[in-house]
């Protein structure tokens, strides 16, 4: 199986502490600029390079060619545009693909070269000119070269992941120029982005009885009522601002319609199972909505049950109700709407809502918000929400009440989600892939503080996710952590190598990582993991955010830490795992 690199600068070096290693980074090429940009790339300076030292003091750069091979040769097909995923049958795994068609194992690491709450962290990545700056970190992070830098080290990452565009090199908007093409002075690194498709007013939001809007999961998302058309016009407008810029740009690995936005995966922080989204259809109506014609969750209700009884007498009986007509189902002045648990709703309701919620409402919002991120960029993989997994004791991947530990609805946490039959609650299904609507591949973010994921907790649940929806898994997000004295240890997920034993903490953060990796990787349908965070989170004036979960160290003077300084202990392990992927990979599931 041949596997080139075609860049727009051709920069394709093996990893050093694996000679042999077979290229794992790319990034695509492309005639078209994927927004604009303050650097005159005629006009851009020229200098030196550097190799496995940070330029603190340079002042010179290089946006021409690498120092990498000549264009491999790919043979006769035509290598695909854009990446995308493969099954291929001289496989046993399925594949993330390259603009060039190189087959990787994604490895990514989220928020590179962002300021998230770290002190001292902006001063560092401002050191020297954006190009600069931004190709000696690529370098570092994956092969050992980009544009004219170069570094012994590197970590065999191929990709920047996600929230990795936002631009903290300067003041002057655009891409981050680690993501910019290399023809314009960025490293031209892929990432992934995450939309926002959150509604942008309450009046399009889904409600419970009371009016309180559903913000959903740890992201506390406004969900948007997919039936309501100001809520598609909120999508449409988020597609005209982003992703309208990207359509083509062939660094764009994927997007994902949201981070950890509750709808499903667990409801949110301090909470317990999954959201009952049966308690959240009360959603405003606008004025031209009816039953025949709904617009909002409440109409397309009464439609849905009105077309499964027919006529109002036989529902009545059915949900043993009294209701004077459909309409009064869904009125404000009745105050008999029905919440399963709570009151007016007897099983046969409960269930008549349940197949509303997974046959209607969900399946509205999974073909909405994909079909209308498609309408406009048709190429790009779609991932689901970033979906809140955690680990085994904070969510059962909607293992039902028939199951040893069931998951329970949020909303009535002495409840267990029931088992699936004639009625379906689990909404993995939803996610498939049909024609313009549905998703390419899932997203998870797992944490766990154990070398390994409980099992059979992982490879159940991520074989569940597979099934049920037939595509691909990625690990969107895992990392582990380091307790540090004096520092409050908050502002991520706690998930902590043990800091009571002799062995250095962050040794085993870089140990923790192989044995998670390989775990993810032992399943031929995930595709990738990537790394949360760059840099660790320490303010000093802010106690909710002092925590290691990154690469990279934050000022402390009292720790003596110095931002943009490495944790080299976890540096090594990650590079040794990284840059020898592919023969774990054959080991554990074969090529």
């Amino acid at each position: 199986m041949r596997r080139g690199l075609v860049v727009g600068v051709i920069m394709s070096v093996a990893c050093s502490s694996d000679p042999g290693q077979t290229t794992l980074a790319s990034s695509g090429s492309s005639a078209n600029s994927d927004g604009a940009t303050d650097f005159d790339s005629t006009a851009g300076p020229s200098g030196s390079s550097s190799s496995g030292v940070d330029p603190a003091d340079a002042t010179t750069g290089d946006t021409g060619e690498g120092d990498g091979p000549s264009e491999p040769d790919l043979g006769t097909a035509e290598p695909a545009l854009l990446w995308h995923l493969e099954s291929p049958a001289d496989s046993a795994r399925t594949w993330l693909v390259s603009p060039s068609g190189e087959r990787i194992f994604g490895l990514g690491v989220n928020t590179v070269m962002r300021d998230k709450t770290c002190d001292g962290i902006l001063g560092w990545i401002r050191r020297t000119t954006p190009t600069i700056a931004a190709n000696v970190e690529w370098a570092r992070l994956a092969t050992g070269a980009s544009g004219a830098q170069n570094n012994d080290a590197p970590y065999c990452f191929n990709s920047v992941g996600a929230f990795s565009d936002t631009n903290d090199f300067d003041d002057q908007g655009g891409d981050s120029w680690m993501i910019r093409d290399p023809r314009e002075g960025g490293a031209g690194a892929p990432f992934g982005q995450v939309l926002n498709v959150d509604a942008r007013g309450d009046d399009r939001a889904l409600r419970d009885e009371h009016g309180n809007v559903l913000a959903g999961g740890f992201a506390e998302a406004r969900i948007g009522d997919p039936f309501n058309p100001a809520f598609a016009a909120d999508l449409q407008t988020m597609v005209d601002e982003v992703v309208a810029a990207r359509v083509g740009n062939p660094r764009l690995q994927m997007w994902f319609l949201g981070n950890e936005i509750g709808l499903f995966d667990r409801a949110g922080h301090g909470t317990t199972g999954v959201r009952d989204l049966r308690r959240w259809i009360w959603s405003d109506c606008p004025e031209r909505s009816t039953i025949d014609a709904p617009q909002c969750a409440p109409d397309a209700l009464l439609a849905f049950v009105r077309e499964r009884y027919g006529d109002l007498a036989t529902l009545n009986a059915a949900w043993a109700t009294n209701h004077a007509d459909f309409e009064a189902i869904a009125s404000t002045s009745s105050g008999s709407r029905p919440v399963p648990y709570a009151h007016d709703c007897n099983q046969i309701c409960r269930e008549d809502l349940q197949d509303f919620v997974h046959d209607g409402l969900l399946r509205r919002w999974v073909e909405l918000t994909t079909g209308t991120v498609r309408a406009t960029d048709p190429d790009h993989l779609i991932a689901t929400p970033r979906l809140a997994l955690g680990d085994a004791q904070s969510h059962h991947f909607w293992a039902p009440a028939s199951s040893p530990e069931p998951e329970v609805w949020a909303d009535a946490p002495d409840v267990a989600v029931p088992t699936d039959g004639a009625v379906t609650y689990c909404p993995y299904d939803l996610f498939a892939r049909a024609g313009e609507t549905g998703f390419d591949l899932v997203a998870v973010n797992v944490y766990e503080g154990g070398a390994t994921f409980s099992e059979p907790w992982l490879s159940e649940g991520f074989t569940k996710l597979h099934e049920r929806s037939g595509l691909p898994v990625l690990v969107s997000e895992f990392s582990i952590r380091a307790r540090i004295d004096g520092w409050s240890n908050l502002g991520g997920a706690g998930v902590f190598v043990p800091s009571a034993d002799d062995t250095d903490d962050q040794i085993q953060r870089g140990a923790y990582y192989r044995q998670q990796i390989e775990q993810f990787a032992a399943l031929p349908f995930v595709v990738g993991a990537s790394w949360h965070a760059w840099s660790d989170r320490y303010l000093a004036t802010d106690s909710a955010h002092q925590i290691n979960m990154g690469l990279m160290q934050c000022d402390d003077p009292a720790q003596g830490f110095v931002a943009g300084a490495r944790w080299s202990s976890i540096d090594e392990r990650i590079a040794e795992t990284n840059c020898n992927i592919e023969q774990r990979l054959a080991e554990l599931t074969g090529l």
